[in-house]
């Protein structure tokens, strides 16, 4: 379909930090040709790249290139409840706690990563690592938090088997656990064609703000922001989504 037809690149892992941004790594060098792309085929494969590359690794956009958005988002509010999803060993949240944010939860369905990230974290206390499948929030009460954090997990979700009803799955527990008036921060290497599509679908009502982040180098492609807030009156979208489960299984 339009939607799933989205470019899926294998990317290389490696160390970068905010020292050594690695924004560029994801549409902007030439990359693996030999492998089809995997990263969206479940635990078991990003278990066994973590195991051989435990270095952090910033997918797109850093956090100095992202602090003041995020910033803003969360109007400063260092009691602000966050949630990052598909958190791999992204350094971004270490360094938003560094920075006063200090209610942070990551998951990963990785539990190496989580193991990983766990014993590197263990100075910042409060901070929690979670195994756990975004598409499946069902530790999370309704309207937990102020701040959802998504890094190309939608990405990785889009390049995956029966990219569309894990995508409106996914993106269905995102709108569940989010406050009223509170923003899902996406930050993708899809542009708007490829991406909006997911983010309008039926059963959600964000209002989307989009942030294009031309690349860096000369012959990169721009990174795209996607700042979604969920309405703070109820619009009766939630009640869609038998009719859109069932459009996407048939």
């Amino acid at each position: 379909s339009r939607l799933e037809d989205v470019a899926c690149p294998e990317i290389s892992m490696g160390s970068a930090g905010d020292g050594e941004d690695a924004a560029h790594i994801v549409g902007d060098v030439a990359l693996d040709t030999d492998a089809s792309p995997a990263y969206g085929n479940g635990p078991g494969y990003w278990n066994d790249r973590y195991a051989k590359d435990p270095e952090p690794f910033e997918w797109l956009e850093n956090y100095f290139d992202l602090r003041n958005l995020l910033d803003e988002l969360t109007a400063r509010d260092k009691e602000a409840t966050i949630l990052h999803v598909g958190c791999g060993n992204s350094t971004i949240t270490e360094k938003m706690y560094d920075d006063g944010y200090t209610s942070i939860v990551n998951i990963d369905t990785s539990s190496v990563v989580i193991e990983q990230m766990q014993a590197r974290n263990t100075q910042r206390p409060g901070m929690q690592w979670l195994e756990m499948d975004a598409t499946t929030l069902n530790s999370f009460a309704n309207e937990s938090f102020d701040l959802v954090i998504d890094k190309s997990v939608l990405d990785t979700f889009a390049c995956g088997d029966h990219a569309m009803l894990t995508v409106a799955t996914y993106l269905k527990e995102v709108h569940r656990v989010l406050r009223p008036g509170k923003p899902f921060f996406c930050v993708s290497y899809g542009a708007p064609s490829t991406r909006l599509n997911f983010l309008q679908m039926p059963h959600l009502n964000f209002s989307i703000r989009q942030i294009e982040f031309p690349s860096k180098y000369s012959t990169g492609s721009s990174h795209y922001c996607y700042v979604c807030c969920k309405p703070v009156g109820s619009c009766g979208t939630t009640e869609k989504w038998p009719e859109v489960l069932q459009s996407l299984k048939y």
